[in-house]
C-alpha cells in the first residue's frame, strides 16, 4: 500500500508542474487559456485512470496476501462485513460524480472566449484593426485540399502562415471549400472543423511569441498529410507590419496583370 500511495503522489506531482516539452504521457505544454483548461482536465482524467487501477490492484493483492490457503490446512471462508457493499458503491458513486462535475466545470471553461491581454493589439498604440478592447481580432481560415488560407481584417491574406499578434484573443472563421478538413494546433486549443457550407469559430490567445504548428487531424484525400498549419505570435507591431506588407504586395501584383492585361497579355 505505501508503494501505491507513493505512485499516486509521484504521479501528482508530474501532473502539477508544467511539462516542458510533449512526451510519451503528456500532450503539448499550453500557450492559450482553453489550452490550458484542456491540459488540465487531462490529468485530471489521468490521475483518476491511475487512481483507479492502482485501488483495484491493491484490493486484488490484500485480498490474495490475507486470504491465500496454507499447505495442509483449509481455506478460510470469506466473508464480507456489514454493508461494505454500500459503501463501497458509495464511495465509487462519489468518485464518478466528483470526476463528472470536473469534468463540466473544465469544459464549460474551455469554452469561455478569453479577453486580449495588456500585451495585445487593441491595447498597443496606433492599432487600427481592432474596433474595441473587447472585440477579438476576426481572421477567416478557408481549409482546401491540401492548404489553408488566412484572410485578414484589412483585406490581405496569406498561405499556410498564420501570423497572429501575442496577447490578444483571435477567433477564426472555419470554411471550406471542397472537403471537410480539420484546423488543430494543440499548444493552442482543440480540434475544430472546416465544413463545406458551414461556419465554425475557434478562439485562442498565445501567451508568448513564437512558433505553433499543427496540422489537419482529419483525412481530406491523398495530399492530406502534407496540410500542415503554422501559427507565428509576434508583436502588435510586428503583426501591423506584416498585413500592411501583404496588402501592398497584393495590390501590386494586382496591378501588374491589369497592366500586362492591357497590353494585350503576356509577350511570347
Amino acid at each position: 500500500m505505501g508503494l501505491a500511495l507513493a505512485l499516486v503522489g509521484l504521479l501528482l506531482l508530474v501532473a502539477g508542474a508544467a511539462p516542458a516539452a510533449a512526451n510519451t504521457i503528456s500532450p503539448e505544454s499550453p500557450h492559450s487559456p482553453n489550452a490550458e483548461d484542456m491540459n488540465t482536465l487531462y490529468w485530471i482524467a489521468l490521475v483518476a485512470i491511475i487512481l483507479i487501477i492502482v485501488a483495484v490492484n491493491g484490493a486484488l493483492l490484500f485480498a490474495v496476501r490475507r486470504y491465500r490457503s496454507r499447505r495442509g490446512a483449509e481455506p478460510r471462508q470469506i466473508r464480507s462485513g456489514r454493508g461494505i457493499q454500500i459503501r463501497a458503491g458509495a464511495a465509487l458513486t462519489l468518485f464518478a460524480l466528483v470526476l463528472f462535475v470536473l469534468g463540466i466545470v473544465f469544459t464549460e471553461k474551455a469554452r469561455d472566449v478569453p479577453p486580449s491581454g495588456p500585451d495585445g493589439l487593441q491595447a498597443s498604440a496606433g492599432a487600427q484593426n481592432a474596433s474595441s478592447t473587447s472585440s477579438p481580432l476576426k481572421i477567416t481560415a478557408t481549409g482546401q485540399q491540401w492548404l489553408w488560407r488566412y484572410d485578414y481584417p484589412n483585406n490581405s491574406f496569406s498561405y499556410y502562415r498564420l501570423v497572429v499578434p501575442v496577447d490578444t484573443t483571435v477567433e477564426l472563421d472555419l470554411v471550406s471549400t471542397d472537403v471537410t478538413h480539420t484546423w488543430w494546433v494543440p499548444e493552442l486549443g482543440g480540434k475544430f472543423d472546416a465544413v463545406p457550407g458551414k461556419t465554425n469559430q475557434v478562439f485562442f490567445r498565445a501567451d508568448e511569441q513564437g512558433t505553433y504548428t499543427g496540422n489537419s487531424a482529419t483525412f481530406s484525400g491523398s495530399s492530406y498529410a502534407a496540410m500542415r498549419i503554422e501559427v507565428d505570435a509576434v508583436s502588435p507591431q510586428a503583426y501591423e507590419t506584416f498585413i500592411d506588407q501583404q496588402k501592398r504586395g497584393i495590390q501590386t501584383a494586382q496591378q501588374r496583370v491589369i497592366a500586362v492585361l492591357k497590353n494585350g497579355g503576356p509577350s511570347q
